[in-house]
């Protein structure tokens, strides 16, 4: 199963304590910018990513924007210095599942953080087959 987790934060002291808490509960992806998150994406289709909302150039919400086509098998936790009830809410509205504002509770974000992944749907292709089927509900031949 994929149990891939993207850490998306500009801080490498940030990403590291992240990537330690949740090693024991995924593979632990790192990006220092919102480019590079979405690269990760792409090719490595994680199913829970722990995005930071301020960051340099793109910021944590151009992220969620960008990756709208993922959040339906990808859950999102945001991860804020910014307790701003307006952006929390287009955080939500964009897909995020949980808005959580730093300095936070390392085992409850754990907990979260395995709450989300075990919820998260799963890949069409996870299995290792093809992602789609014919008209008829056949699998093609081939």
């Amino acid at each position: 199963m994929n149990n891939k987790i993207l850490v998306v934060d500009d801080d490498p002291a940030a990403r590291r304590i992240l990537t330690l808490l949740l090693q024991t509960t995924g593979e632990v992806l790192e990006a220092a910018t919102g480019d590079e998150a979405l690269r990760i994406i792409a090719a490595q289709r994680p199913r829970l990513m722990l995005l930071d909302m301020v960051m340099p150039g793109m910021s944590g919400l151009e992220v969620l924007k960008a990756a709208q086509t993922s959040v339906g098998t990808m859950a999102i936790l945001v991860l804020t210095g910014q307790n701003d009830i307006e952006l929390a809410k287009r955080a939500l509205a964009l897909g995020a599942a949980e808005y959580i504002t730093k300095p936070f509770d390392l085992p409850l974000l754990k907990e979260k953080a395995a709450r989300c992944l075990a919820a998260a749907p799963k890949d069409k292709g996870e299995d290792g087959g093809p992602p789609w089927r014919t008209v008829d509900g056949a699998l093609p031949q081939g």
